[in-house]
Formats: C-alpha cells, structure tokens, sequence
C-alpha cells in the first residue's frame, strides 16, 4: 500500500535524515512531501493527502503548535496522525500542551526503532524484526 508521509523542519538535514530513516523501516512504496515551517506545510495539506506527519517544534513563520492547531481544525486532516520529532528539553509541558493532539513526541536524535514502532502502529503494519540495510547517517543534531 502506497503512503504519504510529511515532514516539517526547518532543517533541511533532519528532513533528509529523517526521510532517509524512514526508507530504510521498509514500509512500502512510500513518498515524501517536505516543508521547512508550517505554513509551508498547511501549504501542502491543501493540494496533497498525507497518511502521517512528522513535524518539528520550533521552526521560524509558523511553529509547531501553531501548525498542529491549524490541522486539526481542518476536518479533512483532524484525525491525520501527527508525530512531533524534537530537541525541545521541556518535554512534560509540551506533552501537557499538545495532549489528544498528537501520536506521540520523538527526541531528537532519534533510533531508527522509535520511528519503525510509530509506523507499525499508526499504518497497521505488521511487526517486523528492526533489521535496516545500513546505518543512518547525521544521527548527532
């Protein structure tokens, strides 16, 4: 089954990263929409379907929470699984603030496996052995 997966960072690396992370879980034929802010992104959300977005906290014109705010307002996109990936320390509050809002919060730098199991679990894929054709590179943020 064909996936679309969004990934919003201001980090051109981390998306490349993270993208490249997400091949190597071997979730099937998989494509890839990228922005660099929110805005970019709800940009994308009106012309594209997406299965799941990864988004970043802190990036410059529109945030993180300002970003998920917006796409749970839209019925199309309400219930899209959003995972947040984050260098932010204050992980308690940002749960306590984005509570019912998203899938689940990764700590940058992140393990292939943390990826793989939100995957498995927000597509329904079955559990498979976390084997990856090679080590990701740029881990160290």
């Amino acid at each position: 089954m064909p996936y679309n997966i969004l990934v919003v960072d201001d980090s051109r690396s981390l998306r490349k990263v993270l993208i490249k992370t997400i091949r190597m879980c071997h979730i099937g034929d998989t494509s890839f929409l990228q922005a660099a802010n929110g805005k970019e992104a709800l940009e994308i959300l009106n012309h594209e379907w997406v299965d799941v977005i990864f988004s970043d906290i802190n990036m410059p014109v529109m945030d993180g929470y300002a970003f998920i705010e917006e796409v749970r307002k839209n019925d199309v996109f309400a219930q899209t699984p959003i995972i947040v990936i984050t260098s932010e320390t204050r992980r308690d509050e940002m749960e306590s603030v984005l509570a019912g809002k998203i899938a689940g919060i990764v700590s940058k730098p992140f393990r292939p496996e943390d990826i793989k199991q939100y995957l498995n679990e927000l597509l329904h894929l079955e559990e498979e052995s976390y084997e990856y054709d090679d080590e990701p590179e740029g881990f160290d943020f």
